[in-house]
């Protein structure tokens, strides 16, 4: 196992699920988004080696039951373990299948740093299980919350109310703790204000949220606010902002992968 990247430890590990089926993609992979973990689904186990390259430190759930024989799976997978290129890739293996000289094999002989695990029915315990590996291996490192950055969505911006208008500001990036947005003229906000009222456009969902300016930071000859969600924002909101966040940062990575 190669030296940890620092960079792992301050922001927290990408999360892989390698050809999963639709309950994990939808079911699992949302539930770990939910509990604000970076979670992915990638359909190329060839291209996926090649990006692992410029993320170390990731986890990546191999479905053994799917696309390849076990076999070439295993092959797979010892290719990567030993690769000096790959900096602390920490396999494991998702698997209907109860046999227990796999368990052994994978579990046992390979050591895989993320282990065994079984799809049950009731999904439930098969996200426990993997909720139990991620925290054993630190998956969101010093990490809160999960950002996205979001400068280049057209569709993604911030309607503040002033006075009798509204204010529109570019959404930089976002989080369940806040985000920040940019302004073609300086609304000049003061620190600490409050608003009781801002309008989010996050594509085709619209939120009201209440918030208060931190500060902002210069860029240039832009001034760059922060804003950050009041404890009254809504459980539903979080959920449609994480939703959000998912659907970004999966398209982002489904780019760099050459998926559609």
């Amino acid at each position: 196992m190669g030296t940890e990247d620092p960079s792992v430890e301050l922001a927290g590990r990408k999360i892989f699920f390698l050809h999963p089926l639709p309950p994990i993609r939808n079911v699992v992979i949302d539930d770990l988004i939910q509990r604000e973990y970076e979670a992915y689904a990638a359909g190329d186990r060839i291209i996926l080696r090649r990006l692992l390259k410029g993320f170390p430190g990731s986890v990546v759930f191999v479905d053994i039951d799917q696309a390849i024989g076990e076999k070439e799976w295993e092959s797979w997978i010892r290719e990567v373990l030993n690769a000096g290129d790959l900096a602390d890739i920490r396999l494991g293996v998702l698997t209907a299948n109860r046999s227990d000289a796999l368990q052994n094999k994978y579990a046992n002989m390979l050591r895989l740093p993320c282990g065994y695990t079984m799809i049950h029915r009731d999904l439930n315990i098969t996200i426990a299980q993997i909720v139990n590996i991620l925290n054993a291996n630190s998956a969101k490192g010093r990490r809160k919350f999960l950002r996205a950055s979001v400068e280049n969505e057209s569709q993604t911006m911030a309607n503040f109310p002033l006075g009798s208008q509204f204010v529109s500001g570019i959404i930089r990036d976002i989080s369940t703790a806040g985000f920040s947005c940019s302004f073609a003229e300086d609304p000049m906000f003061p620190k600490n204000s409050s608003f009781s009222n801002v309008q989010l456009k996050l594509k085709h969902t619209i939120l009201n949220v209440e918030t208060v300016i931190l500060g902002f930071r210069e860029e240039g000859n832009t001034k760059t606010y922060v804003s950050l969600f009041t404890e009254r924002m809504s459980p539903d909101s979080k959920v449609k902002i994480r939703k959000y966040i998912q659907g970004n940062l999966q398209a982002r990575m489904d780019a760099l992968m050459g998926q559609p």
